[in-house]
This record gives C-alpha cells, structure tokens and sequence, in this order.
C-alpha cells in the first residue's frame, strides 16, 4: 500500500509541476505580448496614452488619392498640393479668438490645416474640441474636419492642427465652429 501510494504522489507532483509550467509558460507569453504591442505603439507614435482612434499612420493606410489636377485654389510645388485661397487664408475670428497664418496643404496623401490662434479676450480659454466646416467656392460645405484647440491664457497664442484622408486642399474658405 506505501507503494501505491508514494507511486500516487510521485504522479500527483508530476502533474502540479506540469500545471505549474504551463502557467509560467502563459505568463511569460503574455508579458511578451504587452512588450511588443507597446513598442509598436511607441513606434507609431501612439505611446502610452493609448491608440489614437485615428493615428496619421491609420490615415496614410486608408488614403485616398489627392486630385493633384484640381488646382481650383490650389497650386501644386514640389509634390505638395498648397491652398492659395485668400478668403481661406485671410484672419478669422470666433469668441474672442483670432485665427491668423491659416494654412492648408497635403502632403503624402494627407490634408494638413495649421493656424495659429490668439486669445484675444481677458479670460484663458479652456482646451475644446471643434468643427472645421471647409467650403466650396459656391458655398457649399466640402468636409468637416474635428480639431481640437489647445488651452490659451487671456492674451496668449497657440496652434490648431488638423488632418484628414479627404482633399480639401481646394477649399474656398473655413469656418470653425466651436
């Protein structure tokens, strides 16, 4: 009966030290795992906030062709589509902020709008996401971009960013809209 039952034990430990491995195993895999969907978050540039629900690379993917032969408002220097729109360009103003050096182009596939924002009032501007409604020549909307500006002390100066898939290079104006 020792036998059997020292045979019983040496058999019980044989497979708790199987469970044990598999689960270092699973483990170690998983660790593994984490460590390269952060790196590869790091590389696209997502880092540990999180993935951005539309990462530029995400967008370069998904991409549709720019029209480089629409030139309405637009001019095309050294691969890049450029808005040339003065109404587009020309200072804006909403709530109290000036939006001056508008800027709109493509470049590899993507459309880039960049404007530096002036806080114009006596109270800081708290960060706030808002609507770029692009415009045809005839009025009409073309897109709507979301953007997000920035926090701005009273008196101070920031930029607003946006990208998009869509070519709206050609736009005729932008209104925002907060």
């Amino acid at each position: 009966m020792d036998e059997n039952m020292d045979e019983r034990i040496k058999k019980a430990n044989k497979i708790f030290l199987i469970i044990i491995v598999i689960i270092l195993i699973a483990v170690i895999i998983g660790v593994l795992t984490c460590i390269i969907i952060e790196k590869n978050n790091n590389e696209n540039g997502l880092g540990k906030e999180g993935k951005n629900y539309t990462s530029t690379l995400d967008m370069k993917e998904q991409a549709p062709l720019i029209n480089m032969d629409n030139k309405e408002n637009a001019k095309i220097e050294q691969g890049e589509k450029i808005n040339s729109s003065q109404s587009l360009q020309e200072e804006k103003t909403v709530s109290g902020l000036k939006l001056t050096n508008i800027k709109l182009h493509t470049e590899k596939g993507l459309s880039y709008f960049n404007a530096t924002v002036e806080n114009t009032t006596q109270e800081d501007f708290e960060k706030k996401a808002v609507n770029l409604k692009f415009k045809k020549s005839n009025g009409s909307v073309l897109a709507n971009v979301g953007a997000v500006i920035p926090t701005i002390k009273a008196g101070g100066k920031g930029t607003i960013n946006a990208s998009t898939t869509q070519d709206i290079a050609n736009a005729s104006d932008v209104e925002i809209e907060l």
